[in-house]
Parts: structure tokens; C-alpha cells; sequence
């Protein structure tokens, strides 16, 4: 019976060293999973902020320039009133800001090598980036990629999409493309609002 017991006891033993490593390995991955799914969403709260505030400047910008174009905006949304623009605004601000996050990620490290070699080739350039890049290198980089975004967003959106709707859904006769005074400022208002959106989601997932 004891060399039963002493043949199994080393068995027993080799049995649980493998099981040993497994039992340590779920609770880290359980915590990268946790950490991971933590920081996805950071960025999607680092999105929506930026995006709301983003929606209130670009909103703010085109009623500046015409309310009608404001009320137009909550049309599209079957709500053509001021309020109606201004929710409008706001919800496409946050629609707008959930790829931006996916935008970033696929070209923040293209971007910043781009910068690098370009600082490194123009000297006034390297002393205007280079302090910024050390003072907050991800709110400087989602900054410049959130002005690049918001430019393309409102040339699609401002010259494009916009006048399409207004003239097929809503029966309002417009230019395509909208190359007008009106279309400009729509494509100024979503750069801003590109700005506002890399800086505020720069500026909460740095700090």
C-alpha cells in the first residue's frame, strides 16, 4: 500500500504541474481581456465626448452663418427646426466620431513616421513639433489626424451627400456638388469639428 501510495504520489504530482501553468494562465488572460475591453472603452467614451463637443462647435458655426441651414440639417431628420438641427448635429457628431477612433488606429503610425521625416528634414518645422510631440505626442497627433478627418467628412457630407438628399427626399433644387458659399462653410464647420474631436479624444486617453 505505501509504494502504491508513493508511485501514485509522483504521478498525482506530474498530473497537476501541467494543470499548474493553465490555472495561472486563465486569470491573466481573464485580466488582458478585462484591460483590453477597458480600453476599447475609454475610446469609445474619448469618442463620444469629442464628438459631442465637435457637433456643438460645427452646429455652432453653421447657424452663425444661416439658421435656415441649421433647421435643413434637423430636415434630414424629419425634424426641420432649430432644436431639431442641433440634436441632428449632435447625433451625427457622435456618428461621425466612431470611425474616427478606427481612423486613428489604422494611421497614427504612418502619420507620426511621415512627421518624423519631415521634421527632420525642415527645420522649422522641427522646432514647432518637436516640443509639442514631447509635451503630448498623442493629443498633437490626434489633433492633426482629427482636422484631416473632419475636412473629408464635410466635403462628402457638405458637397455631396446633403445636396443629394435635399434635392431627391426633400424636393429642394440644389447644386451637385454644393460649391457654394453655404457648401464652404459646411466643409469649415466639419473641419472644425474634426479639430475639437482629435483634441478632446486626444486629450482624455492621454491624461
Amino acid at each position: 500500500m505505501a509504494d502504491s501510495n508513493a508511485s501514485t504520489g509522483p504521478d498525482a504530482g506530474s498530473n497537476a504541474d501541467p494543470d499548474e501553468p493553465s490555472s495561472r494562465l486563465a486569470p491573466a488572460s481573464l485580466i488582458e481581456t478585462i484591460e483590453s475591453l477597458e480600453f476599447d472603452a475609454r475610446e469609445t467614451e474619448a469618442a463620444v465626448a469629442g464628438g459631442l463637443a465637435g457637433g456643438f462647435q460645427a452646429a455652432l458655426v453653421i447657424q452663425l452663418y444661416d439658421t435656415d441651414a441649421i433647421r435643413r440639417v434637423g430636415a434630414i431628420f424629419g425634424v426641420p427646426t432649430l432644436n431639431g438641427g442641433w440634436l441632428a448635429m449632435f447625433a451625427l457628431g457622435v456618428l461621425f466620431a466612431l470611425p474616427f477612433s478606427v481612423f486613428v488606429s489604422s494611421s497614427i503610425d504612418a502619420f507620426v513616421s511621415t512627421v518624423m521625416l519631415l521634421s527632420s528634414r525642415n527645420r522649422l518645422l522641427r522646432k514647432v513639433l518637436v516640443p509639442l510631440l514631447k509635451r503630448s505626442a498623442l493629443t498633437t497627433t490626434t489633433l492633426a489626424l482629427g482636422n484631416g478627418y473632419g475636412v473629408v467628412v464635410g466635403v462628402i457630407l457638405s458637397l455631396f451627400l446633403v445636396p443629394v438628399w435635399l434635392t431627391v427626399a426633400m424636393g429642394v433644387p440644389m447644386a451637385i456638388p454644393n460649391v457654394t458659399v453655404g457648401g464652404l462653410v459646411g466643409v469649415v464647420a466639419w473641419a472644425l469639428y474634426g479639430g475639437t474631436l482629435g483634441l478632446v479624444y486626444g486629450l482624455i486617453l492621454e491624461y
